[in-house]
């Protein structure tokens, strides 16, 4: 014979009913493990006590299960109430202290606010008038000067060190900083007559002893110059040390060219070697 759950008669207290915290104080149950403990001792009601042992045990399992769901339901409620924060002290004290700074803040009656801003300190002023001048954004002055750059290129390129260099790309790599990528790869690639020359004679070194640079004129200039590119003609003056010591004159073509006004001049062209 089955049996509905019975709601249980005897005055167990809840944990959100007043009677519960008037009856157990400090004692009132908090964890699972004590609600437990506290639902095996309590005795069963007076309906379930005079069943069979069999319906008696059944019916109380179901009791202590309805205990159990109320003691959950408590504790939902419980976890549902709002917890205490300090949101309302934190906003009040932001008031008072706004009042306060606008308290200060505010003009007297007889004059501007009491609060002046102070003066910041300023550098002191040189004695001289005239100011440092301003760095260029510019070409620096070594590219600034085309004759030069054909000057410096040049006495690169027609320095060898035969035995130190081992090869006649060390002196392309002299003359680099003052010409275009393009004409650096083009000359690594081809060989070199003076260098082998140098090598076939034992020379130490091959230095530039004077250089004439002018401009080509008749046949020899290739067009006319502009404003982004002139042509230069030099005669080298290079000095050998060695076995025998000797001295050779090359006379070399250039091109001179820059991208536009602002940029710097490099060499872009070797038109022509003379012996």
């Amino acid at each position: 014979m089955n049996h509905e759950p019975l709601e249980p008669t005897s005055p167990t207290p809840d944990r959100d009913s007043p009677a519960s915290s008037r009856s157990s104080g400090a004692d009132a149950p908090n964890t699972s493990t004590e609600w437990r403990d506290l639902l095996r001792r309590q005795e069963l009601p007076d309906e379930l006590a005079g069943l069979p042992r069999r319906k008696r045990r059944r019916a109380a399992k179901r009791w202590r299960s309805a205990r159990r769901e109320e003691r959950e339901q408590a504790v939902k409620r419980a976890q549902k109430k709002p917890p205490v924060t300090l949101a309302v002290p934190v906003v009040a004290l932001l008031l008072a202290l706004a009042v306060g700074i606008g308290a200060l803040m505010r003009p007297d009656d007889d004059g501007p606010s009491t609060v002046k801003q102070q003066p910041s300190p300023t550098a002191p002023v040189p004695a001289s008038s005239e100011a440092s001048p301003a760095p260029t954004t510019g070409p620096t002055a070594q590219f600034i000067n085309p004759d030069q750059v054909a000057e410096k290129f040049i006495t690169g390129y027609t320095t060898r060190l035969p035995y130190q260099d081992g090869s006649h790309e060390a002196a392309v790599k002299r003359a680099a900083p003052y010409a275009s990528s393009p004409l650096v790869a083009n000359l690594k690639r081809h060989g070199d007559k003076d260098f082998d020359r140098l090598v076939a004679a034992q020379a130490v070194e091959a230095r530039p002893t004077k250089t004439e640079i002018g401009q080509p004129t008749g046949k020899q200039r290739p067009a006319p110059d502009t404003s982004v590119r002139i042509y230069r003609q030099a005669a080298v003056t290079v000095a050998v040390k060695g076995t025998d010591p000797y001295s050779y004159t090359r006379r070399l073509t250039v091109e001179v060219s820059r991208a536009d006004l602002s940029s710097p001049w490099m060499v872009t062209r070797v038109l022509r070697i003379e012996e």
